[in-house]
């Protein structure tokens, strides 16, 4: 009988995804019961769930159970899933990690805003500011760096420090990519709009998990420019973690992009235009110019980081003399 430790890195990775799946359907009832009480008295989270009519989204909510479970269930695991520390995932000091940090966050939402201006000026995006003053305005702006630094940190240690890095265990470098690249695509539609009402349900969860998957698959065609973008973003990001032997670039590239596309919507309104295929739409990467651009970063990585340590191979001889 072949034991959870002795599996392929990939193959625990799996059997952990369904095992979190398979808890956070257990655990949604009760989590649902404490939000029935919970919703109607609280403004931030009636707003937070969309709570109207005495109805909200409960995938939201799901969402943030798969989240706590998923944290749990890698606590639980780490020994098998070889996880001895935060240096085995890319968090650990290394000379210039600040400097990764900063130029990888400047090196995304410069390409970001070179894309914005192209569409601003050929008309695509037309300035259309979401804010009340100019107060409202930088108060939204330093929310939505908060934001990105907080999502690029959770986002970037759980896919390149943990699955990127589980698959390269068993995987050529490539295969692992394209791989780690494609599920973390994927995940970002697992995803579904459930309204319920006040009640105990005991198969809400599994209902959540089946119409996640239904939607995945039923709209799959439809999402595919959007699945292509998200992949070459995981292949970005993936080669960056594999160029610095860390998470610090890769984590300033995301909080950049989040940081911009975010910025974004706050300030300008997408025009459909009859070249879809070209600009896609107001997610951005769904179009051959944001793939485009995507591949242009990945050179840009590559010169970035093999400038970044040729400085720092030149800092340590000058400081070593």
């Amino acid at each position: 009988m072949i034991s959870f430790h002795n599996l392929k890195q990939y193959k625990k990775i799996l059997l952990l995804f369904l095992l979190i799946l398979c808890v956070s359907s257990l655990l949604a009832p009760l989590v649902k019961i404490a939000v029935d009480f919970a919703v109607p008295k609280g403004a931030l989270m009636a707003d937070l769930l969309h709570y109207k009519h005495g109805s909200y989204d409960f995938g939201k909510v799901m969402r943030r159970i798969i989240l706590g479970v998923t944290i749990l269930v890698i606590f639980l695991f780490r020994k098998p899933l070889m996880i001895n520390s935060l240096s085995t995932i890319g968090i650990k000091h290394t000379t210039g990690w600040w400097e990764h940090l900063q130029m990888g966050f400047f090196l995304s939402t410069g390409v970001f805003i070179l894309y914005t201006s192209f569409l601003f000026i050929t008309g695509t995006k037309i300035l259309q500011v979401d804010a009340k003053s100019l107060g409202d305005l930088f108060f939204q702006l330093f929310k939505i760096l908060l934001i990105a630094g907080l999502v690029g940190c959770i986002e970037e240690i759980f896919f390149r420090g943990f699955i990127f890095q589980s698959f390269l265990r068993n995987m050529h470098t490539v295969s692992a990519v394209c791989a780690s690249s494609l599920f973390y695509s994927l995940l970002h539609f697992f995803r579904v709009k459930l309204l319920v009402s006040p009640g105990f349900q005991p198969f809400i969860g599994f209902k959540v998990i089946y119409q996640s998957f239904a939607h995945l698959l039923i709209n799959f065609n439809t999402m595919m420019p959007t699945i292509i973008g998200i992949f070459l973003v995981g292949v970005v990001l993936s080669y960056a973690c594999l160029r610095t032997n860390s998470l610090y670039f890769a984590i300033g590239l995301h909080a950049g992009w989040v940081f911009l596309i975010k910025t974004n919507i706050l300030l300008f309104d997408h025009v459909g235009t009859n070249f879809r295929w070209l600009f896609g739409d107001s997610k951005v990467v769904t179009g051959v110019l944001g793939w485009g651009l995507l591949i242009v970063t990945l050179f840009l990585v590559r010169f970035v980081t093999k400038a970044l340590s040729s400085e720092t191979i030149s800092s340590t001889d000058t400081k070593y003399k």
